[in-house]
């Protein structure tokens, strides 16, 4: 005796007078995965005009272009950068900008941001060596110098990115800084020698140029008078 198993009916079926079922939603990172270079490259060129709203897509589509796979085995260039400069994609510096914004955020908080912020808040993160720290910095809505992330524009987060790559990373002295502070304390040691006890020399800079300042007490002026 025969025993047929019963199948499941589907669930994407059409019924008579209602609509059809939606199609499945399919993200964009599988669907792109999906594409070809050249289908890549079209979808590129399609969004490029439209970059202030388009910007996370084409960050998605300049990521999968950016595979050895994609650029070199499907293509033949090289590298990544010649593709993008041969096939006009757009500059550079954007596509890095693009890939590294849609590589960290979710599209939620990047399209909140706006590209230029999003990269802005990025950059500060990367100085700690952190780059993802970006996301949670926005998700808290933190401080930074004091003022919360949300309300900074695009010059503040740069701004304070520049500070505090200066508090974490100083620039070493240029060599007339060094020679100007040299200069100062073989002053003060000889006007200490003299016996100005006081003499306090430091260099300054002032006006594109560096000099060298003296504190004396009015006694030890008095003295080298």
């Amino acid at each position: 005796m025969s025993s047929s198993r019963r199948t499941k009916p589907s669930t994407n079926l059409a019924i008579p007078g209602r609509p059809p079922p939606p199609a499945p939603v399919v993200p964009p990172v599988d669907r792109y995965a999906r594409m070809t270079a050249e289908q890549l490259i079209a979808e590129v060129h399609a969004r490029r005009d439209q970059i202030t709203v388009a910007f996370y897509a084409m960050g998605l589509l300049l990521r999968e272009l950016s595979r050895p796979e994609r650029y070199q085995a499907e293509l033949g260039f090289q590298t990544f950068e010649e593709l993008v400069d041969a096939r006009y994609l757009t500059s550079r510096m954007t596509a890095m900008k693009l890939i590294a914004v849609a590589s960290t955020f979710p599209e939620p908080q990047a399209r909140q941001l706006g590209v230029e912020k999003s990269y802005a808040l990025l950059r500060y993160a990367s100085i700690q060596g952190a780059p993802r720290d970006a996301v949670r910095l926005v998700a808290s809505n933190a401080v930074i110098d004091g003022e919360h992330v949300l309300d900074m524009s695009v010059r503040d987060v740069v701004e304070a990115a520049r500070n505090l790559r200066e508090q974490l990373h100083p620039p070493a002295p240029s060599e007339d800084e060094a020679a100007a502070r040299r200069a100062a304390r073989a002053l003060q040691a000889a006007l200490r020698k003299k016996g100005a006890r006081s003499a306090s020399a430091s260099a300054r800079r002032h006006e594109r140029a560096w000099w060298v300042t003296v504190h004396l007490s009015p006694e030890d002026a008095t003295l080298l008078a």
